[in-house]
């Protein structure tokens, strides 16, 4: 009973660690583009629109925002759907390895995965990827509950959490051969019985598909063409460079470029004990997992075109499952109290102390993070991070002297919908197709004079030195990296002359 008590408490502890690192200054990073895009979808849900423009492979992931009613705090309901769908993964993977190997092995693989640099990063976003990743880890658990058990519930569940996850995110479909491969091995049940729960899962699996298949064809829309783009054995990213070459680097970026070498070290060391002392636990489960584990991860690098930094949160909670269980498999072979304990002491300092520096980063000064380069390009320097964008519209209430005059979006629609969502007393910006040259003409026609927020111009904004107007520049936003006389983003106020 006391050591009951002890799990519960144990359990109870590290989800309090993984929620309290989650939680705190959810706000601090601006939106990203694809985040303004899931909260755009996450208000049509309340208009009547639940699959409104899911042609990118993202059909649900707005449900949970729209929980949350992201019209009246759309980030944080935004970002806070994201860490609670991922809470069940933490959770699931907790599970799974104190029951298959034990309390050492759940709590250290708990560990792995509460001072991630690269999951903590995702799983404070309104992305889908975190998502996705949290319910292949509880597809996972229901899978080997079936191995061990052959009950049709578990492939009922098995069948659901997929179908789940791929609705959340089509990165996930490569996990259905980890169901396959799990279920087809599961040799304490007659092959009959396997064959069964393999059709039993795969059946409710499609079931969760067959709602936004059906919406398509009656509205006759195209059939995920941008989420099938995504694929191709003979795409070529970075210049030519092979497809999977450019993958696989952006693969070790993400386990390296962080700036927490130390938590690099305990997942790759992890994963080596697990191959190293698999004759501990049963042999031949041990490399089905490592099969079940890898073999969607080799699918996404091979056959994706160019899989981005985010998309391989589908697969890495797995790879810290099966890393937690050769750190545990190495703590049971010690034997010696010890031995035990100062292992675990050192690697959960080493983890702890790489993570809270950049932890705190996050929370106070996101734009200064260590982040790899993709990474920082997209979401903080490029024009999809939400800087610049997210400082001059909060402006408003002192850069709009002239409350008459509209105020045009000079920058791509999408930025300016996600711009729009931090809009201070309903002063939101008049979105237009990039440059915007026309609607900014028609409104000196109307107005005399309109204010003009331009992003990025002339690449992708307008460069008002071209119109027939006199141009006063109000206000400069620079994002990270840049200077006043850089500055991507800048507010003018333009008068017509006459």
């Amino acid at each position: 009973m006391r050591h009951r008590y002890f799990r519960l408490i144990l359990f109870t502890v590290l989800c309090l660690a993984w929620w309290g690192t989650r939680l705190p200054g959810l706000e601090s990073l601006p939106l990203h583009n694809d985040e303004g895009l899931h909260l755009t979808r996450a208000v049509e849900v309340w208009n009547g629109h639940p699959f409104w423009a899911i042609s990118d492979g993202k059909i649900i992931n707005h449900w949970p925002i729209a929980l949350f009613f992201p019209q009246e705090t759309p980030v944080f309901a935004g970002r806070f759907a994201t860490v609670l769908v991922s809470l069940f993964g933490f959770a699931a993977g907790y599970t799974l390895l104190n029951h298959l190997f034990g309390l050492k092995a759940a709590a250290l693989g708990s560990l792995l995965s509460i001072t991630s640099p690269y999951l903590f990063f995702f799983e404070r976003l309104a992305l889908s990827d975190a998502e996705a990743g949290a319910l292949v880890v509880v597809t996972l658990w229901f899978s080997l509950r079936f191995y061990l058990s052959g009950r049709w519930r578990d492939a009922i569940f098995t069948g659901l959490t997929l179908g789940l996850a791929v609705l959340f995110k089509f990165t996930a479909a490569p996990f259905a051969l980890t169901v396959t491969v799990i279920i087809l091995a599961a040799q304490r049940q007659p092959l009959r019985q396997r064959l069964s729960g393999l059709m039993i899962a795969g059946t409710v699996a499609f079931a969760c598909l067959l709602p936004p298949l059906v919406y398509l064809a009656v509205r006759s829309k195209d059939f995920f063409s941008i989420a099938l783009g995504w694929i191709g054995l003979d795409g070529a990213s970075g210049g030519d460079q092979p497809a999977f070459i450019a993958n696989v680097t952006r693969l070790w970026e993400q386990l390296s470029g962080f700036g927490t070498l130390g938590w690099s070290v305990a997942v790759l060391a992890g994963l080596v004990l697990l191959v190293i002392f698999h004759q501990q636990k049963p042999g031949r489960f041990i490399w089905l997992l490592l099969l079940a584990g890898l073999l969607p991860l080799a699918i996404i690098v091979f056959v994706g075109r160019e899989v981005l930094p985010r998309h391989y949160v589908v697969a890495l909670p797995m790879l810290l499952i099966l890393a937690g269980a050769g750190w545990g498999i190495l703590l049971d072979w010690l034997q010696e109290s010890r031995q035990q304990w100062v292992v675990a002491g050192l690697v959960s300092a080493v983890l702890i102390l790489g993570f809270i520096p950049f932890m705190l980063a996050a929370f106070r000064d996101p734009g200064n993070l260590p982040l790899p380069g993709a990474i920082r390009t997209q979401y903080i320097t490029d024009h999809s991070a939400g800087y610049g964008l997210r400082e001059g519209v909060q402006a408003f209430p002192q850069t709009l002297t002239r409350p008459e005059l509209p105020v045009i979006a000079s920058m791509f629609p999408d930025s300016c919908h996600r711009a729009n969502f931090y809009a201070v007393g309903g002063r939101k910006m008049q979105c237009a197709a990039a440059p915007g040259r026309t609607e900014v003409e028609q409104a000196l026609d109307t107005y005399g004079a309109v204010y003009v927020l331009v992003d990025n111009a002339p690449l992708i904004g307008l460069d008002v030195s071209s119109l027939d107007a006199q141009a006063e520049k109000i206000a400069i936003f620079p994002r990270p990296g840049e200077t006043d006389e850089t500055a991507s983003v800048v507010l003018w106020l333009v008068s017509a002359t006459r």
